[in-house]
């Protein structure tokens, strides 16, 4: 099962000047995946700016999933006066039922947690996709609420959290192994974690993939031409079997 999480940046360029949305389907399909975390995805919007005038909506998952991913779900965190943005999932497994749950730990930062069970040939999988806070204090107790959740949820089930977790301090990650039971995939290949912010000169490692009840077979970062001019964020990668 080949899994990838990218930070899309609302479909703009790294500056955010322009909308390549069609040039991130097109590198996403390239990269064949079975699930697809993704964050700063665009569910609404009004403005010209991120209007999709290839496109009967401007629901960028529709776009994205369409002719890649029969199976899709998304959770609109941050409203405003044009529309909405948050989390979403592709997959190619049946989604058996997802769930949005709000994560905000103060009113500047509309944060939550997404969460999808799929229908894999080997088991259902609890798939959760998040984008934690700026500040630290925020996204520990952001930490604490997903870890109490998923205990309570998963049972043996296997599960993958992945996203952006704007832990650039990597304060998190110990707190996930310890408290949640997972493991998180660079941290356990390669003994620290993977950069992948900013895209054009990554210094710090905010996109991460954490994993229980499963085996990671590979793992890496998508620097491959072309990914570095698209999101400010580069994607990460990792390939699980079942145990």
């Amino acid at each position: 099962m080949k899994v990838i999480s990218y930070n899309i940046h609302k479909g703009l360029s790294f500056l955010g000047r322009k909308l390549i949305l069609n040039q991130i389907k097109e590198k996403l399909s390239e990269l064949n995946a079975d699930i697809v975390f993704l964050q700063e995805v665009v569910g609404d919007h009004k403005g010209k700016k991120i209007e999709l005038p290839f496109w009967e909506s401007n629901h960028q998952l529709e776009f994205l999933a369409h002719e890649l991913y029969p199976y899709f779900c998304y959770g609109a965190n941050k409203f405003h006066k044009n529309g909405h943005h948050g989390n979403a999932i592709l997959s190619r497994y049946p989604i058996l039922g997802f769930e949005n749950l709000d994560l905000s730990t103060n009113r500047f930062e509309s944060r939550g947690l997404l969460f999808c069970e799929v229908e894999t040939e080997a088991s259902p999988i609890q798939l959760y996709c998040t984008h934690l806070n700026l500040l630290e204090k925020g996204r520990m107790a952001q930490a604490k609420r997903m870890v109490e959740l998923i205990n309570q949820r998963s049972k043996d089930l296997p599960v993958l959290l992945a996203g952006d977790f704007n832990d650039w301090t990597e304060s998190l990650i110990d707190f996930f192994i310890e408290e949640g039971q997972f493991q998180e995939v660079f941290k356990d290949k390669k003994q620290s974690p993977v950069k992948s912010f900013p895209s054009f000169l990554p210094v710090l490692s905010l996109d991460r993939i954490f994993y229980k009840n499963l085996t990671c077979k590979e793992l890496r970062i998508i620097h491959k031409t072309g990914w570095k001019s698209l999101s400010d964020h580069l994607p990460v990668k990792a390939i699980f079997e079942p145990l």
